[in-house]
């Protein structure tokens, strides 16, 4: 799996799939015959039939894991052939959607539900891809970088309780009482998440801590399928709840891969449209953290679940954070990470960072985005 150390560095495809997640942040896939620069086509042959490519364009969309819609776009000789593939894909990411899942158990399988119940009596013996994850993540947190927190599943929980409960009944929507806030925020430090490489385990000091994945999950499972796709149908364009990963160039003569920006101040319903930017990417993932998904509203206000790990509220500094890098996990954690920060510190943290561009919408509607996106955004190009 490509990972990277901060420390060190159904829906339509006509045009645009807006797609919504779960825990994960929303991106758009735009249609990949939409209009991309082409990589300087040498002159037709004077008999162009006599040449036709024996690649063809597939599509697959799934709704079964992850509790979102995933979507993958490739370029296979046949259809058998990609079906295949397809059918592959989505198995590994039934495995890892299981191996994540916090809220339900399966049996023989020490997965996150699993952790969370049993590692704060004794340490739990848990998957590779798990404990992978969770130690890519102490790694963030001893470096310093502790806005996107996967132990703050105690404060996490009190929100998605309080945030289904008022989806389920709006009229009766309620905001978490702020004393019950804090008491959880008392139990949320990754020190007292202990993981033993040698034996797999986690273990959990605190007995009210518990673990919260769902900033980084999809992002971890978009990086291994797609090293799984490299390795088996390498021009493709893969979809994860908004987790997009591009691979190499679309093989119909253009250079790169359409991958849509949701407009943050036109996407409170699904479908509602509104694209801010179109980033042309090939070989890297895209993803992007915004107010406008998995959201209640209380007293005509809505509270999204983006949390600010300082005010244990929905962070109001951004509306949406795009992040574009050679890994989606880090994409994941980055996009969270600079949705509770200021502009001014998120700038300073994805200036030290090699081969991350960002762009942000600042709560006033204004983008600004670091100097490199320029070579990826459209509205960007020329300036």
């Amino acid at each position: 799996m490509k990972k990277t150390k901060i420390s060190k560095a159904v829906l339509s495809f006509l045009l645009i799939l807006t797609l919504c997640t779960g825990c994960a942040p929303a991106s758009v896939i735009t249609d990949p015959t939409a209009a991309v620069p082409t990589a300087s086509p040498a002159p037709p042959p004077a008999d162009a039939s006599a040449e036709e490519s024996p690649w063809h364009k597939f599509t697959r969309t799934d709704m079964s894991v992850f509790d979102t819609v995933i979507s993958l776009i490739g370029f296979a000789k046949e259809q058998a052939e990609f079906d295949a593939i397809a059918d592959e894909a989505v198995r590994r990411l039934r495995e890892f959607d299981h191996i994540f899942d916090g809220y339900n158990e399966y049996e023989g399988l020490h997965n996150l539900y699993y952790v969370n119940r049993y590692a704060a009596q004794e340490p739990v013996e848990i998957p590779e891809p798990l404990f992978d994850l969770l130690s890519w993540c102490k790694e963030q947190w001893e470096a310093g970088l502790r806005e996107t927190n996967v132990a703050m599943g105690a404060v996490l929980s009190i929100w998605h309780e309080y945030r289904d409960a008022g989806t389920k009944n709006p009229d009766a929507a309620q905001l978490p009482p702020m004393e019950d806030l804090q008491s959880a925020s008392q139990h949320v430090s990754f020190d007292q998440v202990t993981l033993d490489e040698e034996k797999h385990t986690v273990f959990f000091s605190d007995p009210a801590l518990t673990l919260d994945i769902g900033a980084v999950a999809k992002g971890y499972a978009a990086d291994a399928i797609a090293d799984y796709l490299y390795s088996v149908m390498p021009s493709f364009l893969l979809s994860l709840g908004g987790n997009v990963y591009a691979g190499q160039p679309p093989l119909d003569g253009r250079a790169a891969w359409a991958v849509g920006v949701q407009d943050p101040k036109h996407s409170t319903e699904v479908g509602s449209g509104g694209v801010l930017d179109v980033l042309d990417v090939h070989d890297k993932t895209v993803v992007t953290s915004g107010d406008y998904w998995r959201y209640y509203v209380v007293d005509g206000e809505r509270y999204h679940h983006i949390i600010d790990p300082e005010t244990l509220m929905p962070s109001r500094k951004m509306l949406s954070v795009t992040i574009l890098c050679d890994s989606s996990v880090l994409a994941d954690f980055l996009s969270t990470a600079l949705f509770v920060l200021s502009y001014e510190d998120g700038r300073k943290l994805a200036d030290s960072l090699e081969g991350v561009e960002v762009m942000w919408v600042l709560p006033d509607g204004t983008v600004e985005a670091t100097e490199g996106m320029a070579d990826y955004a459209r509205s960007l190009r020329g300036r």
